[in-house]
This record gives structure tokens, C-alpha cells and sequence, in this order.
């Protein structure tokens, strides 16, 4: 724990450009004024699920989250990586996998072929939706970092070795904070993601078992948001940015979240930032893994028990 708090505060000292900073959080508060303003994720580009435009509009929100701070960064700092061929080849081919894997058009539509049931169907969707991260985010990350990242060892943060006990001490410390969290109107009415337990009877099941699939699956998601943003985004580029990789990430991870309740979305600043630093200087994303998935089922089971 002592180790982690250290880690932040030594790469804060090193890497504070005050002017930077602050035209990065200017650029985030305008992108977030913009989208909860309109409601731009979940109105205009959301709508409706099944347009293949999606993944183009998403393509454009992340290249303008990631390549505006890039542009920031280079501003302030004249950043030589932007003039390598291999950096914009490489971050580019991220930003396709994540929008694909956002925008991805034709899952609900697949589900309805096998599902007549709209509940049942409705249940599978959200469920398959968090898997199907897997074939989006990770295979294609797994063949970037073998074919295209040099000098990666722990591919992507996957190999590297971890001490579990700080990540939880950390959790211990966050939820309390969650559990008060969730009675905010924002996050109340969001969460729990899981909201009913109405499928049960259409498919001869005990109640919690769709829950519990639910809730795994899930999880599993968070696993594939580390992967791209702390082991592609941090410890990938790493090679190529150095320390920079860290903000123009933070920025994208909280654009990522304009579709959630607007205290997530700038709380994944903070906790983007946190599990960044942790990332880069680990050179692993078990402790985000963790973290992330502690600080999402707390958030389902405080949301459910003030319910």
C-alpha cells in the first residue's frame, strides 16, 4: 500500500506541467459538458443500437478524446513519438478495435434470431455484450502485441507477477466511499446493472442463477477494459511515449464512460489516473483487474441492498 502511494506520488512530482494539466482538464469538463448537455452517447450516437454509423461515430469520439490531449501534449511538451510512424499505426489500430468494440451493431439483432422472448432476449443481450469484449478487445490486442509491440515482455501486463494484498488494502479503503456513492440520483438509478431477476421462470431457473452469469460476465468485461486502457493504452505505447502515455489514456477512459451517470464518468479521471501510474511502473493490470472488479460488484451489491 505504502509502495503504490509512493509510485503516485513520484510520478506526480516528476510529470506536473501545470499548464497541461489544466488545458487537459479544461478539454475534459468541455467534452463532458457537451455530451451530458445533449446527451450525445446515449441520444444521438446510441440511437438506434442496430445503425453500423455507430462505430464510426465512436471511432471519431475516442480519436477526438485520445489525439486532442496527444495534441495538448505536444503543445506543451514537443513530443518527438508523433513524428514515428509506428505510434500512430499502432494507437490508430486501438482506437478501430474500441470503437468496434463500443459501436459493434448487430448483437441485439443476432440475440432476437434465437430469443423470442424480449425479457429472456433482453437479458442475453446485456450478458453477451460483456463477453463479446473478448473477441473484440482481446484476441486483436493479443496480435498487436505480438506483431507489433517491441520490447514487451509482460504483454500488455499480462505476465508480470503481483501482490495481491495492497490492491485489496486500496479496495478496503474505497468502499465505504462506494457504498454512500450509490444513493447519489445519478448512480442510483443506474445501478444495480442487473435489475430484475424475471428471466428465471422463462428459462425453469432458481432466481439467482441469471444474475450470476450476469454478474460474471460482467467481470469479465473489466478484465478487457484494463487490457486496452492500462495494458494497450499505458504499458504498450510505453515504449513508444515513455511517461506520457498516461493522460491522453485518462481522457479517453472518461469519454468511455459518457453513456454512465455524469459522477463515474468524472470519477474515472481520478481512478483512470491512479490505475495508469500503477500500470506503467508495475508493467501489470492484475491490481486494475482488481480494483475494477471489486468497485463494480460493491457498486451492484450497495445499489441492490439501499433498494
Amino acid at each position: 500500500m505504502r509502495k503504490l502511494g509512493k509510485l503516485l506520488s513520484d510520478h506526480f512530482k516528476e510529470d506536473l506541467h501545470i499548464p497541461y494539466y489544466i488545458t487537459v482538464i479544461l478539454f475534459i469538463i468541455l467534452g463532458l459538458g457537451i455530451n451530458y448537455t445533449i446527451d450525445l452517447e446515449n441520444s444521438i450516437i446510441d440511437k438506434p443500437y442496430n445503425n453500423p454509423w455507430r462505430i464510426l461515430w465512436y471511432f471519431l469520439l475516442y480519436s477526438l478524446a485520445y489525439y486532442g490531449t496527444i495534441s495538448i501534449l505536444y503543445y506543451f511538451k514537443k513530443v518527438t513519438f508523433v513524428f514515428d510512424r509506428r505510434f500512430w499505426l499502432i494507437s490508430l489500430t486501438g482506437i478501430i478495435v474500441l470503437a468496434i468494440n463500443t459501436g459493434f451493431p448487430f448483437l441485439y439483432t443476432t440475440v432476437r434470431l434465437f430469443i423470442e422472448n424480449y425479457k429472456l432476449a433482453s437479458w442475453a443481450y446485456q450478458t453477451c455484450s460483456n463477453l463479446i469484449s473478448f473477441l473484440f478487445i482481446t484476441i486483436p490486442l493479443l496480435l498487436i502485441s505480438r506483431y507489433w509491440i517491441k520490447d514487451n515482455n509482460t504483454h500488455l501486463g499480462l505476465n508480470a507477477r503481483i501482490t495481491i494484498k495492497p490492491y485489496l488494502q486500496l479496495l478496503a479503503l474505497i468502499i465505504p466511499l462506494i457504498s454512500i456513492a450509490v444513493f447519489e440520483r445519478g448512480l442510483g438509478s443506474y445501478y444495480p446493472t442487473y435489475k430484475s431477476n424475471t428471466v428465471a421462470p422463462f428459462v425453469d431457473w432458481p432466481s439467482w442463477i441469471p444474475m450470476v452469469i450476469y454478474e460474471c460476465a460482467y467481470a469479465i468485461d473489466f478484465f478487457n477494459v484494463e487490457l486496452f486502457f492500462r495494458g494497450f493504452l499505458v504499458i504498450g505505447l510505453s515504449h513508444l511515449m515513455g511517461k506520457e502515455t498516461i493522460i491522453p489514456m485518462v481522457t479517453t477512459y472518461c469519454f468511455l464512460h459518457f453513456g454512465k451517470p455524469l459522477g463515474e464518468a468524472v470519477s474515472s479521471v481520478i481512478g483512470g489516473y491512479i490505475l495508469g501510474v500503477i500500470a506503467l511502473y508495475t508493467r501489470n493490470i492484475w491490481g486494475g483487474v482488481i480494483l475494477h472488479i471489486g468497485v463494480a460488484w460493491t457498486m451492484e451489491i450497495a445499489a441492490w441492498l439501499s433498494k
